[in-house]
């Protein structure tokens, strides 16, 4: 087998692979394209055995993958392949020969780049929704209906036997965003381990077992189940599929639902609000399933006197619109519509006042009224703010669901002023379906308070489609130096969805960078997945934005971005990334005294005493590590660094009050809203 590789920023990218004697030809460019998998039929190997995973293992270099293979299978029958040469395996899994190619011994880079592309780009490692699910139901990372049940091209004949398609019954047939409906069903009387409940575009055709958007399986004598519902803005159904062959083949549809649909598929969803460029304006933004009509917002100072109205504008995108992946095809786990984004700019806002408002149009209704207080002008007034990062989706991510109800709590009860989310914010990752899950499920914070993203990883890491890429940057995959490890985290969405849903003030870089005050706090939101170097464009922004601050108007500097600066948790290899942003920001934050760094991406919460280069020193910044919003938690050990003043690994949410003199920075259990750090500066 020949093989040809190239990477971009030492990323497999393009992959080839030849077999001469049979003129076989296999290649894939991650994200744009690849050949068609198509089954050699003289292969000498037998037509995969349905419900017994293969496994192919290189001939002579195997190592302890026997021993790992039966501490994983244990009980459950598998089938190893011996073979030789990674191009062929390869091509066996591709062709579903076999379900996987596990290699543990040390093996060249050359050995394996193409495979890499060649699997990464068919998908290989993403097909399925794992641990998200925008209806609601929490997955076990890998634990979804096999693929090769659900829709093996070749290998498994359908069912021979006749079954007749039973009745789900549901709850309700008309639904509202977050509304639940109850499905139940006649249990089967043997029904197979792996029998699940889905939900479905009702055009998606029956055979497709796995074209869900979401999935239950079924326990034993289980015969109801509850669903949150988020509206898609399409019918849906629920369908039953059971596996055939004494549960070890396809899926067979037993039962399905009536139709499901909105009560109005016009509902204004995903209500949230940002601030604009001038404290007297605030962005307020919807969602709906159309833009025929000119999306309205009316306010005033009474919710019984809506006396004021503001026009607004309307966009949206599509799968082409971003750069490559999932992102770029139609499918329930992948692009779906997105709807239509409604923005309307409200301006002449007074400071310090609540305002009602509701947004929508009559002809395709409103929606409840919110309230909102605007920002204070007064360099005298106090704030609260509430920030995290790596949020998710809740109630797929528990710990999301926690915070989730925290929050909404403490800004029903308290006047929470604004919110600061820094970065990776739905974890939907290409999966269209998701975003319309973190919208709905942020909608009870983001329409009461200006919800200010931060961009992350998540949202804009890619390989390629740089042309596609809102932030501008240069290169097909934007800053990838090579002591990066940047990679595609987003799916393939280079931050189109973040850029078209949510809003900032206009004086950086979109969300990229920008900066704006509260009260006597001037925050800064930076990137750390673009160049961040001396005489790059955000360098230079960053310089100048730090330079205007006016520290008798705003005597707090708050400077937040995604990736961490500082952590002590164990890194292996070391993040270069870190590295690097101490050595080119931190001296930049300590010059203009900068008080507090934000950040998050490790999945812990840790705070620094006031610190410059690993030092605590009194006029020194304080290091604060919000990654535990939701999205699971870390696990790894701590160094015991000096500079560490506080850590540790649990679900949570911070808070900071500023006046003119005092900053308060506490940080919450979820588990018990019990305060378990805080610590206070003084000007």
């Amino acid at each position: 087998m020949v093989m040809l590789c190239i990477t971009i920023e030492k990323k497999p990218t393009i992959g080839i692979l030849y077999a001469p004697f049979t003129n076989k030809l296999i290649w894939a460019w991650v994200g744009v394209d690849h050949s068609p998998i198509k089954r050699d039929e003289n292969s000498l190997l037998e037509v995969h055995k349905p419900g017994i995973d293969e496994i192919i293992l290189s001939r002579s270099h195997a190592g302890h993958a026997h021993e790992i293979l039966k501490n994983i299978y244990r009980d459950k029958q598998y089938k190893i392949i011996p073979a030789a040469g990674s191009g062929y395996k390869t091509v066996q899994v591709l062709e579903e020969y076999a379900d996987y190619y596990l290699h543990i011994t040390p093996i060249k880079k050359w050995d394996v780049c193409a495979p890499d592309a060649i699997l990464r780009a068919n998908h290989g490692s993403d097909r399925h929704l794992n641990a998200n699910g925008p209806f609601g139901k929490h997955h076990a990372i890998g634990d979804e209906p096999s693929p090769h049940a659900c829709n093996r091209r070749t290998g498994i004949r359908s069912s021979l036997r006749s079954l007749s398609v039973m009745k789900i019954n549901v709850s309700a047939t008309v639904y509202s965003s977050n509304d639940q409906i109850t499905i139940t069903w006649t249990p089967t009387l043997t029904p197979c381990v792996d029998d699940f409940v889905g939900i479905y575009f009702v055009e998606i055709d029956p055979l497709d077992a796995c074209g869900y958007f979401d999935y239950e399986f079924v326990k034993k004598d289980q015969s109801s189940t509850s669903w949150q519902m988020t509206n898609l803005r399409r019918q849906l159904e629920f369908r039953y599929y059971s596996r055939d062959y004494t549960c070890s083949g396809n899926y067979s549809l037993i039962a399905k639902s009536s139709v499901v649909e909105p009560l109005n598929y016009n509902e204004p969803t995903h209500i949230h609000l940002a601030y604009g460029d001038r404290i007297d304006q605030i962005y307020v933004s919807y969602l709906t399933n159309s833009s025929e009509y000119i999306p309205q917002c009316q306010y005033g100072l009474s919710p019984l006197s809506l006396d004021l109205h503001q026009n607004g504008t309307t966009i949206t995108y599509t799968a082409s619109d971003m750069c490559e992946g999932k992102a770029n095809i139609w499918g329930p786990q992948t692009f779906i519509d997105p709807g239509y984004m409604h923005t309307i700019l409200l301006e002449n806002l007074h400071s310090s006042t609540t305002y009602f408002y509701r947004v929508g149009t009559d002809q395709h209704g409103w929606s409840q009224i919110y309230s909102f207080t605007n920002r204070p002008a007064n360099k005298d007034e106090s704030v609260y703010l509430i920030a995290y990062g790596d949020l998710g989706l809740s109630p797929v991510q528990l710990g999301a669901k926690s915070t989730i109800n925290r929050v909404t709590s403490r800004i029903t009860s308290t006047n929470v002023t604004c919110l600061l989310h820094i970065g990776d914010i739905s974890y939907a990752r290409g999966i269209g379906a998701l975003w319309d899950g973190f919208m709905t499920q942020i909608q009870s914070i983001a329409a009461r308070v200006p919800y200010m993203v931060g961009i992350g990883n998540h949202e804009y890491d890619h390989l390629t489609g740089g042309d596609k890429d809102p932030s501008g940057a240069s290169g097909p995959g934007g800053f990838r130096p090579r002591w990066g490890n940047y990679g595609s985290d987003s799916g393939g969405e280079c931050a189109v969805p973040m850029v078209r849903r949510f809003h900032s003030p206009s004086n950086g870089n979109s969300l990229f960078w920008y900066s704006f005050d509260v009260g006597p706090i001037h925050i800064i939101y930076y990137s750390t997945e673009h160049d961040f170097r001396r005489q790059s464009d955000q360098y230079r922004w960053i310089e100048e934005d730090l330079r205007s601050v006016d520290r008798s108007r705003t005597p707090w500097l708050i400077v937040g971005s995604h990736r961490h600066m500082y952590t002590s948790e164990s890194e292996n290899p070391v993040d270069l990334i870190k590295l690097m942003l101490q050595l080119y920001l931190e001296p930049l934050f300590y010059k203009y005294h900068v008080d507090v760094n934000l950040y998050a991406h490790r999945h812990s919460y840790e705070r620094s005493c006031p610190m410059f280069q690993h030092k605590c020193v009194d006029d020194g910044i304080v290091q604060v590590l919000i990654g535990m919003a939701g999205q699971d938690l870390d696990s790894d050990s701590y160094s015991g660094a000096e500079w560490s003043s506080y850590h540790d690994q649990q679900f949570g949410y911070t808070t900071i009050f500023a006046n003119q003199t005092y900053l308060d920075f506490t940080y919450y259990h979820d588990s018990d809203d019990s305060i378990a750090d805080q610590f206070e500066l003084h000007k």
